[in-house]
């Protein structure tokens, strides 16, 4: 919905915490090392539906594409505004096709299921917002998609 202004705060670990719990059983044979740094008095005004929406698109997207580690960190820039930042250890994106890659319906890797929405859904969602979203190579040697929102 991107709505603000009547929404009350909420708490982003515990919900990326029950994500992260529901993929561990998707992805069962999938032994992950899911890495939550989130403080927990960190919550922003947003609709639960809408974050369960991103953070879940962007989790599913890094489980099906990760080697074994997926790391989700947020923290209160300077600013005010919440960086979220979200790695993985698989092959990554090519940064020529990130763009393409945020238009509903491409998919970047046909051998997985999928059809080719979360990522534009997800890059909606955070404009909504009045934020943006990035993505490049992580520290962890796959994608890494950090997202912005303002205060």
């Amino acid at each position: 919905s991107g709505r603000r202004a009547l929404v009350k705060p909420l708490a982003v670990a515990p919900l990326a915490e029950r994500i992260g719990r529901s993929l561990h059983k998707v992805y069962r044979d999938k032994a992950v090392d899911f890495e939550l740094e989130i403080p927990a008095e960190l919550s922003l005004p947003a609709d639960e539906a809408d974050l369960m929406e991103l953070l879940g698109n962007l989790l599913d997207n890094a489980w099906k594409y990760c080697a074994g580690r997926v790391r989700l960190q947020a923290r209160i820039l300077e600013d005010g505004a919440t960086e979220m930042r979200l790695e993985d250890d698989g092959p990554g994106m090519p940064p020529e096709r990130v763009a393409e890659l945020l238009q509903r319906g491409r998919r970047g890797d046909q051998s997985q299921p999928g059809h080719g929405i979360g990522l534009a859904v997800a890059d909606e969602l955070v404009r909504l917002y009045g934020g943006r979203l990035e993505i490049g190579r992580g520290p962890l040697g796959g994608a890494e998609l950090r997202v912005r929102l303002p205060a």
